[in-house]
C-alpha cells in the first residue's frame, strides 16, 4: 500500500515541476524587448519636429567667442510648440552654458560632444512636459 502512494506522490511532483517550468519558459520568451520601444521616425517626421534658432554669438569661458546656429529635435508636436514659446529662455540658458566652455575645449571632439549633451540636459530641465532628443549645432565658428 505504501508503494502506490509513493508513486502517486512522485508523479504529482513531476507534473508540478513541469508546470512551473512551462510557465517560466512562457513568461521568459513572451516578454517584449524592454519597455515600449520608441517608434522610429522617418526623416520627414523628424524634420517636422525640429526647431531652428537664429544665429547666436556668445563669449566663451576664458578665451574668445563662439558663433553658431542651433537646431533642437523635439520628441513630439506639443514639445515643439513648448520650445517655440520658450525660445528666449532657452537662448538665455544656452548662452550662459557657453560661458562654461573654453575655445580650446570646443576645438576638440570630446568638448564639442560635451557641449551638445550639456545643451540637451539644460533645455530638458527647462521644459515642463516634453523633451529634446537631439541637439544639432551648425555653422560653428570658434575664435
Amino acid at each position: 500500500m505504501k508503494k502506490p502512494l509513493m508513486w502517486l506522490f512522485i508523479i504529482l511532483l513531476v507534473i508540478a515541476i513541469l508546470s512551473v517550468g512551462g510557465v517560466g519558459i512562457y513568461v521568459f520568451t513572451s516578454k517584449k524587448d524592454g519597455p515600449a520601444a520608441k517608434p522610429v521616425l522617418t526623416a520627414q517626421q523628424q524634420e517636422q519636429l525640429q526647431i531652428s534658432f537664429p544665429e547666436m554669438t556668445t563669449n566663451l569661458g576664458s578665451d574668445g567667442l563662439i558663433q553658431f546656429t542651433m537646431t533642437l529635435q523635439a520628441n513630439s508636436t506639443s514639445t515643439k510648440n513648448e520650445i517655440k514659446s520658450m525660445m528666449p529662455e532657452i537662448e538665455n540658458s544656452v548662452n550662459g552654458l557657453m560661458r562654461r566652455f573654453t575655445g580650446t575645449q570646443l576645438k576638440q571632439v570630446s568638448g564639442f560632444n560635451a557641449l551638445r549633451t550639456a545643451i540637451q540636459t539644460t533645455v530638458n530641465q527647462e521644459l515642463q512636459k516634453g523633451s529634446v532628443t537631439k541637439v544639432y549645432l551648425s555653422q560653428i565658428v570658434v575664435q
